[in-house]
């Protein structure tokens, strides 16, 4: 009969496991102590972001305050105020009576200077067109003006009184201008027929211009002219009136007292 015989050395045993146990505590510690420093060397810096955003706020606060200080300086004090006031484009109406009619005031502070009520009170002067004010810095106003021109005068109430090319009266004159005389009944800026034979007028070209002493018009497509020697055009309506002056300068050598271009290719005289 046979027998096995298992041994179990305490000693051998208890010093494997011993070793074991100490050199797997020895690798957590090292572990550890390797993740302690990378979790130190992620860690933002503190107590400097706060400072640097605290300046930079506290810039801001700084830089908004001197803005407003500046402009409460401009606005409510005298440091940026009207000192002169500068027309241009005028050549009829007086400087003054523009300057006048704005209403700016010497003295008032700029920024204070309200520009488009001043340019609407210069406009309602009947001789100017159109008008722009504008703060000329640091001490400055300008206002320039558009005049209205005169392309043609209607008589009424024994006074010549001049008109734009939109049928605008803008002025009256006991003299007669040098400008064509509109013989339709009524002209006004709303009526058709009168803006048509303004238009004709105003772009004719100035040696055919000195010679209409009359412009009249029955309705927008039948605007005639009067030249000086008595003789008329038949112009037609507003449209091509260079090919028809152009074709006119031909025919005003011939005979003939009165000439159609209404159709600048295929004129009529007789």
């Amino acid at each position: 009969m046979s027998r096995t015989t298992s041994t179990y050395d305490p000693d051998v045993d208890d010093a494997d496991v011993d070793d074991a146990d100490l050199d797997d505590g020895y690798a957590d510690d090292l572990l550890d102590d390797d993740t302690d420093e990378r979790e130190r060397r992620r860690r933002p810096r503190r107590g400097r972001r706060p400072v640097r955003g605290t300046r930079k706020l506290l810039g801001t606060i700084a830089a908004i305050v001197l803005v407003i200080a500046a402009g409460v300086v401009a606005y409510a004090t005298p440091l940026m105020s009207v000192r002169s006031i500068s027309v241009s484009g005028e050549s009829a109406v007086d400087p003054a009576s523009i300057v006048a009619a704005s209403r700016i005031a010497l003295g008032t502070p700029l920024l204070q200077v309200d520009t488009r009520p001043a340019a609407e009170r210069v406009a309602a002067i009947p001789r100017i067109k159109s008008v722009r004010v504008t703060r000329s810095y640091p001490s400055g106003i300008d206002i320039d003006v558009v005049e209205r021109v005169a392309v043609a005068f209607v008589i009424r109430d024994g006074a010549s009184h001049l008109l734009d090319v939109g049928g605008v009266d803008f002025a009256s004159q006991k003299q007669l201008p040098p400008v064509p005389r509109i013989t339709i009944g009524n002209p006004s800026s709303s009526d058709r027929a009168t803006l048509a034979a303004l238009k004709v007028v105003s772009e004719l070209p100035d040696v055919l211009r000195r010679q209409v002493i009359e412009v009249g018009a029955s309705s927008a497509a039948d605007v005639r002219l009067t030249l000086r020697d008595r003789r008329t055009v038949v112009w037609g309506d507003a449209d091509r009136t260079a090919d028809k002056a152009r074709t006119l300068k031909y025919l005003l050598p011939r005979d003939g007292t009165q000439f159609n271009v209404s159709s600048p290719e295929y004129p009529t005289f007789r």
